[in-house]
């Protein structure tokens, strides 16, 4: 389990950013296994059309990006001004140790073994040499190349990924951009106006946010529990091509960060606007006190009926009724626990309005 917990001014204390690199490294990992990544079917059909030779490389290679992607490539992954060739620079920049331990992991179970115990300790480096080269030899010889010396087998990596950005995602990037970075100023907008806690519940499912005792926590086969503070900020990496997931990382000497999935995004030619009449529903179901007081609760956290008549004052039965038309107005979503059933908000549907809302006013001219 990863514990991450905020202080009471936490929202001096995190960043958020977008990376070329890393998200090129994402849509590879796609590649080694398409079934696992539904939403990311089109960019599947159209790597058909990659040149031959460069998608054979992209899957001698592919260990690389397979199950675990190296934190290496989350160099410059901070700084706006970096693209991808200022990242693949930083990368090529690592000292060889820190190469050969990240690179190291992409090969063995990080469950019993780290990439720094094979680099600084030879008898774990035998005992794991040994092991791979009785079950997997290829394996061995993979592992003890790195080791011995990473270089190479980062050079070839990166000039796969190089020939892949040339040949197709360099285009792919151009698209996806503005969207993540309009994902990232949704989530500012949400921080200033209802705080950290209201954004950090909407970034995933696997990320299990408890406002009263102010901790995030993501369910991981290891143990980490952080304080996020002003010399240890965490930065949220927004991602398109990191879904299903959502990656951490936490071990020295890299900065914290999470990679989380920006959704929902779409092509532009399929993004379907919001019709007035869908538009008059929401703001029908807003249009009551009760029904702004039970939105700004849910802000918060998920609540069952009988939560939100004690805070609101009500009965249960008038507060199943305002439930009903937002629920019914698609600004609330449910989810049965046992025997209650929980009230969340739909913080997409608000957004979808508020876009609606927006287009109805005429831009100023430049």
């Amino acid at each position: 389990m990863i514990t991450l917990r905020f202080a009471e001014t936490a929202e001096e204390d995190i960043a958020f950013s977008v990376s070329p690199l890393l998200e090129a490294v994402h849509s590879w990992h796609v590649l080694t296994d398409p079934g696992h990544h539904a939403l990311h079917v089109p960019w599947v059909r159209r790597c058909r059309r990659l040149p031959t030779a460069l998608r054979r490389r992209m899957r001698e290679h592919d260990f690389v990006v397979a199950d675990h992607i190296p934190a290496l490539f989350e160099s410059r992954t901070g700084d706006h001004d970096a693209d991808f060739a200022d990242q693949l620079a930083a990368v090529r920049d690592l000292p060889p140790a820190l190469l050969a331990a990240e690179l190291a992991r992409t090969l063995v179970d990080t469950t019993r073994h780290t990439g720094d115990d094979l680099v600084d300790d030879p008898a774990a480096r035998d005992a794991v040499l040994t092991e791979y080269r009785d079950s997997d030899p290829g394996r061995a010889a993979r592992l003890e190349g790195i080791l011995t010396d990473p270089r190479p087998v980062l050079d070839d990596a990166l000039t796969v990924l190089e020939d892949y950005w040339d040949a197709g995602f360099a285009q792919e990037w151009e698209r996806i951009e503005p969207s993540l970075y309009e994902s990232i100023a949704r989530s500012g907008a949400r921080i200033a106006h209802q705080g950290l806690f209201p954004m950090l519940r909407t970034l995933a499912p696997q990320i299990r946010v408890d406002p009263g005792r102010r901790t995030l926590r993501l369910d991981r086969p290891h143990d980490h529990d952080v304080t996020v503070t002003h010399e240890h900020p965490v930065t949220f990496t927004a991602s398109h091509y990191v879904w299903p997931h959502v990656r951490v990382t936490c071990d020295a000497p890299w900065p914290m960060r999470i990679t989380y999935p920006a959704l929902p995004l779409a092509p532009a030619s399929t993004a379907r606007p919001t019709s007035q009449k869908d538009t008059l529903t929401v703001l029908r179901a807003l249009a009551a006190a009760p029904r702004l007081q039970i939105v700004t609760h849910l802000a918060a956290q998920s609540r069952t009926t009988q939560e939100l008549a004690t805070l609101l004052g009500l009965s249960p039965s008038v507060t199943s009724r305002h439930l009903h038309q937002l629920t019914q107005a698609g600004l609330t979503t449910t989810q049965r626990e046992g025997y209650y059933v929980l009230y969340a908000l739909a913080p997409a549907r608000l957004d979808q309005i508020a876009t609606a809302l927006i287009t109805l006013a005429p831009r100023p001219e430049a």
